[in-house]
């Protein structure tokens, strides 16, 4: 999918925030949604298909722990696993950012943002999305012992991948 066919929901508590993105992506993309808050993300969510959200990581003032973010991604990826998710925050550091991957992130930027830094993290996002799509359905067939393994997850399009480069991997029975 090419960056002008998608559609991205930002979730931002700073009305500013969603200004500067939405004017920023009004060219790039088919579609911006902007939500300031975090409560409309089941709705939005479920009610349209996005192919990737930025999400800000902190929507109290007063705290800047970025578990708010951590829990709406969760959310977020219970929801919709196929959904691309990029973190954004005022307050990144390097435990906030390595949690958000862990948790699902496809990725992680600061603000303030560097507009091509952004356009491009969304780029290669949308790109890496497209790719594992288009791999709908595979199938690793082991000649030795006649085993098919079939699968379409993120996580088996992974095994397949590392059992291409090591076939020792895959047992013998």
């Amino acid at each position: 999918m090419s960056l002008l066919k998608a559609s991205i929901l930002v979730i931002d508590d700073d009305i500013d925030v969603l200004t500067a993105i939405r004017l920023l992506l009004k060219t790039e993309v088919q579609e911006v949604v902007t939500e300031k808050n975090p409560i409309n993300i089941t709705s939005l969510v479920t009610s349209r298909p996005f192919d990737l959200v930025l999400l800000d990581m902190n929507f109290k003032a007063s705290v800047n722990t970025g578990n708010e973010g951590l829990y709406w991604l969760k959310h977020i990826k219970e929801l919709k696993p196929e959904i691309s998710v990029i973190m954004i925050t005022a307050y990144g550091d390097i435990d906030l950012a390595v949690k958000s991957l862990k948790v699902g992130a496809s990725d992680f930027v600061v603000k303030p943002w560097h507009n091509e830094k952004l356009l491009a993290t969304i780029a290669e996002t949308i790109k890496e999305k497209s790719r594992k799509s288009s791999r709908v359905s595979h199938e690793f067939q082991n000649e030795k012992s006649n085993t098919r393994i079939l699968g379409q997850s993120e996580v088996m399009l992974d095994v397949f991948a590392k059992i291409k480069k090591s076939p020792q991997l895959m047992p013998i029975y």
